[in-house]
């Protein structure tokens, strides 16, 4: 597998950000169709809830997104993993929405540099309500993965808890800048718009999985229920038992995942 590091620049009225990702490729991709190019899949992070040890940045002791990158480089396809604004080595301070312009940048960015690929999301948590929301805009995605997905945000973030909640991401690290949010409420207004349960049947006519563990003590499993009822066809669902919200570090789940997108790749 090599491993290419790259950076994606999001225009934004203050100026540009730019977001620290790095492309994974197999040694050797899978056959695809004559005329056909494999995909790319483009895996998105969620909100860390702790701020990482320096050696580990969001992996814990499991090597994190770059390992489950190298998983999904044994599919025989390519792989990106970035860091949204406010994580990791990427500049900015956390913002929901602008999550979503994030990753309308990093499709913008793929467009332009491998226009012929296909794309394949697997988001978690609120990278996975970013995905829910910016996969529609993208013709060019075929596949989506919702792990631990909230429908939406108010009670995870509530109103009346905002200087908590900024507090706590200052703590955690995402929010760097002493000034920011500007605008606190409409900060987390914004937050609130983010609401994947709206949007998750716009991802149709493009395959759809929603994994969800049965024992997530952050996102009840009525919220993945909630999402697949408003999802269109083609759709698959996946409840797990015994898994909480941290999904990417549960083996059943992230087996689930790639058996999923080996039929993807295969029907293809």
């Amino acid at each position: 597998m090599h491993i290419e590091p790259l950076q994606v620049q999001v225009a934004e009225e203050g100026g540009p950000l730019n977001l620290a990702g790095w492309l994974c490729r197999p040694r050797q991709e899978r056959k695809s169709a004559p005329g056909q190019d494999n995909p790319l899949l483009i895996l998105c992070h969620g909100i860390p809830r702790a701020r990482p040890a320096p050696q580990e940045e969001d992996s814990g002791d499991d090597g994190g997104y770059a390992a489950l990158a190298e998983r999904c480089c044994a599919l025989g396809i390519p792989v990106f993993h970035f860091n949204f604004r406010g994580t990791g080595e990427s500049e900015g301070n956390f913002d929901l929405s602008g999550w979503v312009r994030d990753l309308e940048a990093v499709f913008r960015y793929w467009d332009e540099k491998e226009p012929r690929r296909p794309l394949l999301l697997w988001g978690f948590s609120g990278g996975a309500a970013v995905s829910a929301c910016a996969a529609p805009k993208n013709s060019r995605v075929q596949g989506v993965i919702l792990a631990a997905c909230p429908a939406s945000f108010e009670s995870l973030f509530p109103q009346e808890k905002y200087q908590e909640i900024i507090a706590w991401f200052r703590e955690v690290g995402i929010i760097k800048d002493p000034g920011f949010p500007a605008r606190p409420h409409k900060w987390l207004q914004d937050i609130h718009l983010i609401r994947p349960v709206d949007e998750v049947f716009r991802i149709a006519p493009a395959p759809l999985l929603v994994l969800h563990g049965a024992e997530d003590e952050l996102v009840p499993p009525d919220q993945a229920e909630l999402l697949f009822k408003n999802a269109g066809e083609p759709k698959e669902k996946a409840i797990l038992p015994g898994a909480g919200h941290q999904l990417r570090k549960h083996p059943q789940a992230v087996q689930v995942a790639l058996d999923w997108l080996t039929g993807i790749l295969e029907s293809s």
